[in-house]
């Protein structure tokens, strides 16, 4: 009776084996990282990581050294694979390895020079990470979440920038070289326009009172001192007078400048018409005309000549 319990037990153990051996073997395998080498001289670097299968990414860039670390869940490396000297860009070398072996997770290390930035493409068997300038991308922890080409999303960390706003012109510029004067003028005073002319050109100018009340808005020039001093003063409430040098007509020698009688008018003002008081009588407000004398006619009537007798 054991030995027929036996012989069943074993052909069951048998038959199961034999019935379910693909779907043993499918669980306990895993995909494998083939191949990881550069793209040729093209910038910035491109490395082509293959697998066995699908691969899927998870990157992240770590200091101390400066490396960007890119790990494969579910994936052995190859026998083949090897750590290669690079010194391309600012890529100093690649290393595969095994970085868990339960779960087993294949690790790629690009050892950098310094921080990079950097892009992933995930096709299928493929990953393709670009590194250097032009790459655009820098994050923490990336992941592939779709089948077919496409930029693995990254969160960029925010930098403040300070921006300095140009200084303000200022408010007066007056030059005089090689006979020309420039004048340019931001709401400076008729006053500071003129003492500023005299000190670049040495002509005597008698600045008049009034002349810090008015504003001068121009640019005028390069031109001769006389032709820029005549567009400066027309217009303004002043008289003036330019003399030019006797031996050179464009060479300002003296200014004369006095306020023009015909002022600007002052402001209207209406007449102020006097309350009249509750206790004055209205014969105070409109006083009857005075009775005429006997023989003298009314105010504005003519007096008849006298007829003769």
């Amino acid at each position: 009776m054991q030995c027929s319990l036996r012989a069943a037990a074993g052909f069951l153990l048998s038959a199961a084996i034999c019935f379910f051996p693909s779907s043993a073997l499918r669980a306990q395998s895993v995909a494998s990282v083939r191949s990881v080498h550069v793209l040729g001289d093209r910038t910035p670097l491109e490395i082509e990581i293959e697998g066995s299968e699908r691969l899927q990414p998870q990157a992240q860039l770590l200091s101390g050294p400066d490396r960007l670390v890119v790990d494969f869940p579910a994936t052995t490396p190859g026998a083949q694979l090897r750590s290669q000297k690079l010194n391309r860009e600012e890529v100093k070398g690649v290393r595969v390895g095994l970085f868990s072996a339960n779960p087993p997770v294949t690790r790629v290390v690009f050892d950098l020079q310094g921080p990079q930035p950097f892009q992933i493409f995930p096709e299928g068997r493929t990953v393709i990470v670009k590194l250097g300038n032009g790459g655009g991308v820098q994050t923490a922890d990336l992941r592939s979440s779709s089948s077919g080409p496409h930029l693995v999303n990254a969160n960029l960390p925010s930098q403040s920038v300070k921006i300095t706003p140009p200084p303000p012109p200022p408010p007066l510029v007056v030059t005089f070289s090689n006979g020309l004067l420039t004048v340019n003028s931001n709401k400076a005073n008729l006053s500071e326009v003129l003492f500023a002319i005299h000190q670049r050109t040495g002509a005597d100018i008698a600045i008049p009172a009034g002349a810090e009340q008015e504003q001068v808005v121009a640019a005028l020039g390069p031109a001769s001192a006389p032709e820029v001093l005549s567009h400066l003063l027309n217009g303004s409430r002043f008289n003036f007078l330019i003399l030019s040098a006797a031996n050179d007509p464009s060479t300002l020698d003296r200014v004369i400048l006095s306020a023009r009688p015909d002022g600007p008018a002052p402001p209207y003002r209406p007449p102020v018409q006097q309350p009249v008081r509750e206790d004055t009588p209205a014969e105070a407000t409109n006083p009857e005309p005075p009775t005429p004398a006997p023989g003298v006619p009314p105010p504005g009537q003519a007096q008849e000549p006298e007829k003769p007798e």
